[in-house]
């Protein structure tokens, strides 16, 4: 019998190489703002935006008070990094909304699965009820799993537009269990490459994890995932 029932996959990094994705919709937006992309530029950009986004998720982001509404709140979060970003520009506030549903739209054009993403799904899901938890965009991320084919084996999906949290918050997890059809922690394994949104998340909230960690990175003694993988297929060998 499977100790688990669910399995809770991670999509950037973890299903679909998140790189080629970024890189080429940061392209389009600096070819959009007439400015010379630059390869400085873009590391900038992706160091830029993974402080951003920790921000937000350690709660130490300030969203100003007449933000009322769920979908206000992630338009606002999603546009202000362009205004920050790009401040030497100052751009407007409606205009860097815009930037950002090219960026959105054109994170899913250049999609690239991580090696046997699709085989291990194929052998999983008759067998486990398979979930994507993402801190991406919903459109963007069904748009991932249709370009890569991996849509039909993805019973549900959760991502911070539908619950106005991400990972690790327990916010967030809270809505990922209370979502669940199996109530039963113990069935349930969280499967990501971030320490700290999949693997923090997963220990706090009770759940069992493991760490997806291609490049054989050592293990900080702050974490302590379930299981480590070095790839994908490994995976199906330790359930």
């Amino acid at each position: 019998m499977n100790k688990y029932k669910t399995l809770i996959f991670d999509l950037d990094d973890t299903l679909i190489d998140n790189n080629e994705s970024i890189k080429y919709a940061f392209t389009i937006i600096i070819n959009e703002l007439g400015l010379e992309y630059n390869n400085e530029l873009f590391l900038k950009w992706q160091k830029f935006d993974t402080a951003y986004w920790h921000t937000w998720e350690s709660g130490n982001m300030i969203i100003p008070d007449y933000i009322k509404t769920l979908k206000d709140k992630i338009t606002y979060l999603r546009a202000n990094r362009f205004i920050l970003f790009f401040k030497e520009l100052e751009l407007d506030f409606n205009f860097a909304v815009s930037l950002n549903e090219l960026y959105c739209n054109m994170l899913g054009v250049n999609i690239k699965e991580i090696e046997n993403a699709s085989k291990l799904l194929q052998d999983l899901y008759n067998h486990y009820e398979i979930i994507i938890a993402t801190n991406g965009p919903k459109k963007v991320a069904i748009n991932k799993l249709e370009k890569a084919k991996l849509k039909s084996y993805i019973s549900g999906l959760i991502c911070p537009e539908e619950v106005g949290f991400s990972k690790p918050m327990p916010e967030f997890f809270d809505a990922l269990y209370n979502n669940n059809q199996n109530k039963d922690k113990n069935k349930m394994l969280l499967i990501g490459d971030n320490l700290t949104t999949d693997i923090l998340g997963g220990m706090n909230s009770g759940i069992n994890t493991c760490w997806f960690n291609p490049n054989n990175n050592s293990l900080p003694e702050e974490y302590y995932p379930t299981m480590i993988i070095n790839n994908l297929l490994e995976l199906k060998r330790k359930l």
